[in-house]
């Protein structure tokens, strides 16, 4: 199975990956964790995406933060989720290219949606570098905006799921699980 979590930010998109992730034994890609990881190594192209767009609220650019995904992707032949991937028309392009010269082939698509309210509450747990509160006002507005194309490229496919991101973890779960096919509905 190969599963795409996209949603704004403290959506619950990792939590809910994780989840699926222990519950399907298949690993998760977080594109995010991919590009701090790469920061902490020192790569260029990481301190490029960080101090240039995620500091300042915007999606990296493709070039800098695909090469990190890719080389995940090309060792997990058997599944996958990827977490908050594709984030814009311009990941979804080469994540496409990719995906049809590999022969891969997304199952489902997770939206998971919260209001900014909701956002806010949730932000004061976390407390990361990109948490603070003007760059995820700003994250929340461009990557939206971004996120659009993507989300009506994968709803014409057929395979998004919209859930609503503002109810406790075990209700999410059970809900992507019953969309997924994985419980049945009751």
């Amino acid at each position: 199975m190969k599963l795409v979590f996209i949603g704004p930010p403290f959506a619950g998109k990792g939590t809910q990956a994780e989840l699926l992730s222990k519950k399907l034994n298949m690993p998760v890609f977080s594109m995010g964790a991919l590009i701090r990881e790469a920061y902490e190594r020192k790569d260029p192209r990481a301190i490029q995406g960080i101090d240039n767009y995620s500091l300042k609220g915007k999606h990296v650019p493709i070039e800098l933060k695909f090469p990190f995904l890719e080389e995940k992707l090309n060792n997990s032949k058997n599944g996958f989720i990827l977490d908050n991937f594709p984030a814009t028309e311009e990941d979804l392009n080469t994540f496409n290219k990719y995906s049809k010269k590999h022969n891969i082939h997304i199952d489902k698509v997770i939206y998971l949606w919260t209001s900014e309210e909701e956002m806010g509450k949730r932000r004061t747990v976390r407390g990361r570098d990109d948490d603070a509160n003007e760059i995820i006002k700003a994250r929340r507005v461009n990557q939206d905006k971004d996120r659009l194309p993507v989300i009506e490229y994968y709803r014409k496919q057929g395979i998004l799921e919209e859930i609503n991101g503002e109810r406790n973890i075990d209700e999410i779960h059970e809900e992507i699980l019953k969309r997924l096919g994985i419980i049945n509905h009751d």
